[in-house]
């Protein structure tokens, strides 16, 4: 294939975006949308590398292209967590390199939070995209029959693809970012570029300048296009109206190439060799980034916290990639058949549960207890099973078989509404009722109003409400008038006051006390806005409890008795922290009113 130095060029724009976008360099904050860049150029790649014949052939060839780094990069990140993290931190990772193992990394974050979330610690996040890319792949063949075979049918898939894509932006938009289906449309729009409008890999219609513009319409996507990359909106949401723009232009660049002036230049010439490097500076700076700057229980940090840091980082990540492209980038180096390439995802995934047990060595049992607390916490929201089976319902509901004669009680609120929903759910069904839950970290509903919300609960039959936010929201959603609108409707409201939030993690801090004696306190940071509240909601006759009541008898408590941690953060409850909390929810319920409750 005619190597093209505007591919190279578009290549090393993506990776430079990304990798900035992953250094938290200022007015980058979309350098993501490099990615989008990346999937374009792979369909391009694709419809030009895979012309038929076997498609054994084609899998071994881009297996040899990309697996050997790709499998370095999981075991060299395993290798270092081991060394440098704690048990707690590292069986995160051990969970990625099991995903990655299986090339289903895009799965397996598509399980966990948001791309965009920094709670859990992810030094293998970049991974998604391979996943993505290697599911794609193994569908080439497919859709090269098709092509072959079925006029505009590779057209049909685009468009369902697009479509389902912003679609789902509208309800789950995590899933739309790591599903390899919803992705295909950009694949398919580089593919359409190979077959249409270029010849041995050469452009069939070159219109340079335009190139040029759609290569600065790129950047102009990156600089100013206002993304939200939570919001349920096909245009400013992601992936949606950003992605599709950066699609675009990748395909409008592919289409007409660039001017000979620009490839020519030093820029072009710098652009074009991280190009050719791109493959493995994608793969090296993640793991680089995200180890430099551990600490425990802090989650994945991405901002060093200096120049000179930055410099280091930079450092590195040009070192390691310049040796990962000698050692595993050089053509005719490494050979793969399908059976060595499922023996690597084998022992690689052994290799990682393994590193479980030897990560643990040398822990007291108080540690393990304290490192146990980031998975002592329920399931994300109300399940990935509940949202595939009711994709457009706004509520969920937590007691699902249950007499449907029940009144209804509905839960309400943001993350912490959903640390603690399990035991909620709990005392809520001793008590006689049916739980509905809603959760979402901009109240009411990420933009759904007041009115909207009251207008659900009076469709599905809500007997009572019970609200439950951080601090912050907290102050946000009584704003709304909410209360007040679905007392008017004959709804009973009662408040859940925000839990103690605290400055640094609370597992980070029993970590830093260990062996210190009994030092279990600290004093929460929200303590003047829960007292704010509280006085706001009893003023207007708002049923409310203060959770400070059972986790602050005296002084604020982080663990129970026998040394388990309250909280896996800085302000969300453990499954442990939420069950001392059952009994003030008791109260709560019983306080509502309205139907005959169970006998204790």
């Amino acid at each position: 294939m005619h190597r093209r130095e505007d591919i190279q060029i578009v290549r090393g724009v993506a990776v430079l975006l990304v990798v900035l976008f992953h250094l938290n360099v200022p007015g980058l904050e979309n350098g993501f949308l490099g990615v989008d860049a990346f999937f374009v150029i792979s369909g391009y790649l694709m419809a030009m590398l895979y012309r038929g014949g076997s498609a054994l052939d084609f899998y071994k060839r881009r297996a040899a292209r990309l697996l050997p780094a790709y499998f370095f990069t999981i075991i060299a990140t395993l290798a270092v967590s081991v060394m440098t993290t704690l048990p707690a931190d590292h069986v995160q990772v051990v969970k990625q390199a099991l995903f990655a193992s299986a090339f289903a990394a895009n799965i397996g974050y598509w399980l966990q939070n948001p791309y965009f979330s920094k709670a859990d610690f992810n030094p293998l996040l970049h991974l998604w995209s391979l996943g993505v890319e290697l599911q794609f792949y193994a569908l080439v063949p497919l859709l090269a029959w098709l092509y072959g075979r079925v006029r505009y049918a590779l057209l049909v898939i685009f468009i369902i693809s697009l479509m389902t894509a912003l679609a789902v932006v509208l309800v789950s938009p995590k899933t739309s970012f790591f599903m390899m289906p919803l992705r295909i449309w950009q694949f398919l729009a580089g593919a359409a570029i190979a077959r249409y409008f270029s010849r041995d890999g050469a452009v069939l219609f070159p219109r340079p300048w335009l190139g040029a513009g759609a290569l600065l319409a790129m950047a102009l996507v990156v600089w100013v296009y206002p993304v939200n990359v939570a919001a349920l909106d096909p245009i400013m949401g992601h992936p949606g109206g950003a992605a599709l723009l950066i699609t675009l232009a990748t395909a409008a660049v592919l289409c007409w190439g660039l001017p000979q002036r620009v490839e020519n230049s030093w820029c072009g010439r710098a652009l074009s060799r991280l190009g050719d490097w791109s493959y493995s500076i994608y793969l090296a700076h993640f793991p680089i980034i995200v180890l430099a700057l551990y600490a425990p229980f802090s989650g994945t940090r991405l901002s060093p916290p200096s120049v000179e840091a930055s410099l280091a980082i930079m450092a590195a990540i040009v070192l390691f990639s310049a040796a990962m492209h000698v050692l595993f980038e050089r053509r005719g180096r490494w050979k793969l058949s399908m059976a060595s390439v499922l023996v690597c995802s084998s022992l690689t995934a052994c290799l990682a549960l393994s590193s479980v047990h030897v990560s643990r060595i040398g822990y007291t049992p108080q540690e393990l207890s304290i490192m146990a607390a980031p998975s002592d916490r329920d399931v994300y929201r109300c399940g990935k099973l509940f949202r595939i089976l009711h994709p457009t319902d706004r509520l969920c509901e937590l007691t699902a078989g249950e007499n449907r004669q029940l009144p209804i009680l509905l839960l309400v609120g943001d993350s912490h509404a959903d640390s603690l929903k399990t035991s909620f759910t709990q005392v809520a069904r001793d008590r006689g009722y049916r739980v509905f839950f809603t959760v979402s970290n901009s109240p009411l509903l990420g933009g759904v109003d007041a009115m909207d919300l009251v207008d659900e609960m009076a469709r599905v039959g809500v007997h009572a409400v019970v609200l439950h936010y951080a601090s912050g929201n907290a102050q946000q959603a009584y704003d709304t008038g909410f209360v007040e609108m679905a007392r008017q409707r004959g709804h009973e409201v009662s408040w859940l006051l925000p839990v103690p939030t605290y400055e640094q993690s609370v597992p980070a801090l029993l970590w830093g006390w260990r062996g210190e004696g009994a030092l279990v306190a600290a004093e929460p940071v929200n303590k003047a806005q829960m007292f704010s509240l509280l006085a706001r909601l009893e003023a207007d006759g708002v049923n409310a409890h203060l959770p400070s009541s059972v986790l602050c008898p005296d002084h604020c408590l982080l663990v129970t008795d026998d040394m388990r941690p309250l909280y896996f953060d800085t302000g969300h409850l453990t499954l442990t922290g939420a069950q001392m909390m059952e009994g003030i929810i008791r109260e709560l319920i019983d306080d509502v009113g309205g139907p005959e409750l169970l006998a204790d």
